[in-house]
């Protein structure tokens, strides 16, 4: 398990009093001063539901820290109660003033909390991972996110039920909605609704499919339960479905001109029948009156759910108020580790319904990155010089971590652990081609990074259940490699590149061996199919970067022998993971110099053949969540490689979707989300005049074989972990193990 870590509720109330103006975020968008009343909640909260007499707000906060449920007064929004949760997922649901029913998540149950008492009981057993609930007079339904079912059951009292009916859903049920004889259920994994009906005494009919847009992951019913509004997270659409001929019969579109990437992903019906939808991926909240978008007010970062009551819209953040430095990072601290799951507190925002206007819409507008001028002349244009592309995604180290020694830059080096004594070749690069200490990932952990890195976006599904992963209550790790669920509207990279014809080659990004243990590697993603290399490895720190290195350059000196090297090539370089300090492993050190050290080689490699007039290497970080940073715990290193490369320090702010961008400019391709879509290129940081000497790959000033003693500090903790996946390990521990490595005392 990972370290879990919580704020106490004084220390949140601190926080939140600090948050009152605008920010800009690791994305490079902004985050607006909330206008009314807000408040800090913990991680990732779920779901909001209000009480029957509107005086309560209850909220599931079920992110990376412990689950529970907070219980807010509507007036101000100060904490009534702070229920602890073994576990909870989805929208909570209140029985009366004083009960309230969750979704009980890896509990396979479904909980009932007393929020008087703070008294939490199991109303009913069902799952397994219970992932939503809904309740309509004396019927409960609650769906299984992994065994794709719904269970119906009739509630008798208070705490009593009976069996109703077991249905098939379609992929990932994450939402459902009961009318006076069925039941509705938002089949995220796919584009489809499943529909049950629940007469006792005729026949059952067989469940009823309805086509709807992609990943639907939320419900609305109308007053009279004519209309069920659907939002279809990955196409950003509210579908309304007809209930008495289950038909779509409008499509509301919530998206923006500059592209897909909404993410609709909560629905309320106020009394008078206005339609709230909160946006997570555009940090807003959408009004809707008789079918029509009418106007948008700015949230907090990643909204995830609405309430709202005749005056005002209650919307939970996901990621709360903004984005937070960690130079303590101290896994061992009982507060505030600097972990970056761990500080990604909530928020919960009034906005007044009367705030929906004009000039809100064009507030949220003004959130979102300017369009940047194309520069004349700029070597960024696919008929420019730049004819090939290296796409290197590496693994999660922050700016600091590792280049926080380089002068003249904004480094902090006393909380440099891998300088240049472990990374010369990362240093030399800085040298010859330029800095970048102004960049982030746009993502938090591997989970959602390799999904910003190779689609410049996540989708809701993956925002939503990467935390709980993390946190070691969800079990299932399905976020790359043919996870339909994470698949977003337009897709990756490869797709873009098929769709538009564009030559490519991918190594070990989403692939998978097809044994486990090793042997040949193959993949889940039809776009990648007879498109990568078969031999060179995934994810997996038994395999060396240096024999990674060895493979992708016999593949390439065939393309040089050839003449037909592919446009774009995707390399994962994932060694700086490292594996602690488990013993006859390599150190921590030396698995991140045999990483700096492959990523040299390629440069040098490259540099010395006949493609390097033609060609700009582009490296970052899926994620920099295992590192301290005094500016961002998602700061982290880029290096842009070429000819055309700006020497000097570059301050410009950049994100994982900018360099994507800056790719699909090279190339000739569409942005993919609306992330890329207004991401800043990076026009300044190339010049208009090459400069063609080589680069010489430097040689390792440490041992790259020195492998951990059984009497290293945190040996016996490493031996226990799991390193055959990305990040399935207690990073707080794993930290710890590094920092001590690392040789660095606690600040």
């Amino acid at each position: 398990m990972r370290r879990l870590v919580i704020l106490s509720g004084l220390a949140l109330v601190t926080l939140a009093a600090t948050v009152m103006q605008a920010t800009i975020i690791p994305t490079g968008w902004r985050i607006s001063a909330p206008v009314a009343n807000f408040a800090t909640t913990g991680t990732m909260p779920q779901g909001i539901a209000l009480s029957p007499d509107g005086t309560k707000l209850a909220v599931i906060e079920g992110g990376f820290n412990p689950a529970a449920l907070r219980i807010l007064a509507t007036t101000d929004l100060h904490t009534i109660r702070d229920i602890a949760l073994k576990d909870a997922f989805g929208s909570p649901v209140w029985i009366d003033n004083h009960t309230i029913l969750a979704a009980g998540g890896s509990t396979n149950a479904i909980l009932s909390a007393d929020i008087g008492s703070g008294t939490v009981t199991t109303l009913q057993n069902a799952g397994p991972y219970v992932s939503a609930i809904a309740v309509s007079g004396t019927t409960l339904a609650s769906v299984s996110d992994t065994r794709n079912e719904l269970d119906a059951f009739r509630l008798t009292g208070s705490t009593q039920t009976t069996p109703l009916r077991t249905v098939r859903t379609g992929l990932h049920p994450a939402a459902v909605a009961i009318t006076r004889d069925a039941v509705y259920v938002a089949d995220k994994g796919g584009a489809t609704v499943t529909k049950a009906r629940l007469r006792l005494h005729a026949t059952i009919e067989p469940p009823v499919t309805i086509a709807v847009d992609l990943h639907p992951a939320a419900f609305a019913l109308s007053k009279d339960q004519s209309r069920l509004y659907v939002a279809c997270a990955d196409d950003d659409a509210i579908d309304v479905v007809d209930t008495a001929t289950d038909r779509v019969t409008q499509r509301i579109s919530v998206g923006l001109p500059q592209g897909v990437g909404a993410s609709p992903n909560g629905l309320a019906l106020a009394p008078d029948g206005t339609l709230y939808v909160s946006l997570g991926a555009e940090n807003a909240v959408a009004e809707i009156r008789d079918g029509k978008l009418i106007a948008r007010a700015p949230a907090g970062w990643y909204p995830a759910g609405v309430a709202v009551d005749a005056k005002n819209v209650y919307v939970i953040d996901g990621k709360g108020e903004r984005s937070r430095a960690n130079p303590e990072f101290d896994p061992t601290a009982k507060h505030g580790s600097g972990y970056v799951a761990a500080m990604l507190f909530g928020s919960v925002r009034t906005i007044p319904r009367g705030a929906f206007s004009a000039q809100s819409t064009a507030a949220v507008l003004a959130n979102i990155p300017s369009p940047q001028p194309t520069p004349p002349q700029t070597v960024v244009r696919p008929d420019g010089p730049i004819k090939h592309v290296i796409y290197i995604i590496k693994e999660n180290r922050t700016y600091d971590q590792v280049l926080g020694d380089v002068p003249g830059a904004n480094g902090d080096p006393k909380l440099t652990w891998f300088g240049e004594n472990v990374t010369p070749n990362q240093h030399a690069l800085t040298e010859r081609f330029g800095i970048f200490d102004n960049t982030y990932t746009d993502a938090q952990v591997s989970a959602n990074g390799h999904n910003w890195s190779t689609a410049a976006f996540a989708n809701d599904y993956l925002e939503r259940f990467w935390p709980p992963n993390y946190g070691h209550r969800r079990e299932l790790y399905d976020f790359e490699d043919g996870a339909v669920a994470s698949t977003p509207h337009n897709g990756y990279l490869w797709d873009d590149a098929n769709k538009h014809g564009v030559s490519l080659r991918d190594y070990g990004e989403f692939v998978s061996y097809a044994v486990i243990g090793g042997g040949f590697v193959t993949t889940s993603m039809s776009g990648l199919t007879g498109k990568f290399d078969e031999h060179y490895p995934p994810f997996d720190l038994q395999k060396s970067d240096e024999a990674r290195i060895d493979e992708w350059k016999r593949e390439f000196d065939g393309y040089v022998q050839r003449g037909d090297l592919p446009a774009l090539e995707i390399v994962r370089l994932p060694n700086d993971h490292t594996s602690g300090t488990k013993p006859g492993t390599l150190t921590p050190q030396a698995f991140v110099a045999q990483n700096d050290h492959a990523l040299g080689r390629l440069v040098d490699i490259v540099s010395h053949s006949k493609y390097w007039a033609s060609t700009a290497i582009f490296a970052i970080e899926d994620d920099s969540q295992n590192g301290p940073d005094h500016v961002d715990d998602q700061r982290t290193t880029f290096y842009l490689i070429s000819p055309y490369a700006a020497q000097g320090v570059h301050n410009a702010h950049y994100s994982t979707s900018a360099v994507v961008r800056t790719i699909e400019l090279l190339l000739g391709l569409p942005p993919m989300s609306i992330y890329d879509a207004v991401a800043p290129p990076l026009y300044d940081a190339f010049a208009a005049q090459p400069s063609l000497a080589p680069f010489d790959v430097l040689s390792p000033r440490i041992d790259v074989n020195a492998k951990n003693a059984q009497t290293a500090y945190g040996a016996a903790e490493s031996a226990r972990m799991d390193f055959t996946r990305a990040d399935d390990v207690d990073d707080a521990e794993l930290n710890d193990i590094l920092r001590h490595a690392a040789g660095k005392p606690r600040l």
